[in-house]
């Protein structure tokens, strides 16, 4: 095997298989090319020591392979910005988390931490803990994101693309689909399967009294049952977002699912609303795990048990509009259809 075939193959071991045969035509032609033109100044035929020289010029084969792919990103240019903004809000949330939990302790504690900078360096460990399993997790599912939108041309900026002012969307352009907010949709729904089906004795207030640590379920037996319907609507709706980024508009079809995603959620917030309680922290459990005086317990979980009570009154609410407005845009889409 010559110097031209050993150069070649180096090359396209490196490359794609889909793109491998169509490169490595067009290296092999260009070197014999440029060989052929040095044979011709030289005035000499062609030997091994020209062709090292020519292929030493033409490129070392890793650099020259490289030339041929795109650029490869854990986390690309594009996805970067919603990247950080999920990150941030996550960050945000688990620190309020953590503030809250310790405010609950402070408040209910009958005394001191046996072990008080013990104490807050366990509650520091656990918090940053908590910080980088969130953040790997985020990583993790903006990456496979990343790795498998390539359809979704995440991989370039949008002056590199030929564009046409007269493929503007309207101003008022109800099946625009916004790429950022439904990737962000995509992490936070992936984040809550994961926490809640792998990691759901997580899911508490953690802290210290004088008889030791204390863990204080958030959520009650009740609430898990509705796991399986939660896992449900949630992977539909990871499905719907998935299909919308790659369709990059809404359709009927897109839309009836939509309709029917939003009336299952109306249909599981009222079934915890009306049904037993889904919180698991009960005044007994406060009193018993956190050292709070009854009265004091029975007055924080009550207040809890309306703010829950308003937030799923409320994810009603706003599930019924934004059904009711999916039905009003798949009427108006099928309206202009049948105009057109």
């Amino acid at each position: 095997m010559n110097l031209i075939d050993r150069y070649v193959r180096e090359i396209g071991r490196k490359l794609p298989q889909k793109t491998r045969a169509d490169i490595e035509k067009e290296i092999r032609s260009a070197v014999e090319d440029m060989l052929e033109d040095r044979s011709k100044k030289e005035g000499r035929a062609v030997d091994e020591e020209m062709t090292v020289a020519v292929l030493k010029e033409y490129g070392n084969p890793a650099k020259v392979a490289a030339s041929y792919l795109p650029e490869r990103y854990l986390i690309g240019p594009q996805l970067f910005p919603t990247f950080w903004m999920v990150v941030q809000i996550v960050f945000a949330v688990l620190t309020g988390l953590a503030i809250v939990g310790l405010g609950l302790h402070v408040a209910g504690g009958s005394g001191a931490p046996v072990n008080v900078w013990g104490s807050a360096f366990e509650l520091l460990g656990q918090y940053f803990s908590g910080l980088m399993a969130a953040f790997g997790n985020i990583v993790l599912v903006f990456a496979l994101i990343q790795r498998f939108a390539a359809g979704w041309e995440f991989t370039g900026t949008d002056e590199e693309k030929d564009w046409n002012p007269r493929d503007l969307p309207d101003v008022e352009d109800a099946d625009q689909v916004s790429a950022a907010g439904t990737i962000a949709e995509i992490v936070f729904l992936a984040l809550g399967l994961i926490l809640f089906n792998v990691y759901p004795q997580y899911i508490g207030i953690y802290g210290f009294t004088d008889q030791g640590n204390f863990f204080t379920p958030l959520f009650s037996q009740a609430f898990f049952s509705y796991m399986p319907w939660i896992n449900l609507l949630w992977g539909l709706q990871m499905a719907l977002n998935i299909w919308l980024l790659q369709q990059r508009r809404w359709q009927a079809g897109s839309r009836i699912l939509s309709i029917a995603i939003k009336a299952g959620g109306i249909g599981l917030a009222y079934a915890m609303l009306m049904g037993p309680s889904i919180l698991g922290l009960t005044p007994e459990a406060l009193v018993k795990e956190m050292d709070f005086t009854p009265d004091a317990a029975q007055t924080l979980a009550a207040l809890i048990a309306q703010v829950v009570k308003w937030a799923l009154v409320i994810a009603i609410v706003a599930g019924a509009a934004d059904a009711i407005k999916g039905v009003v845009n798949l009427a108006r889409g099928k309206s202009a259809a049948a105009a057109a």
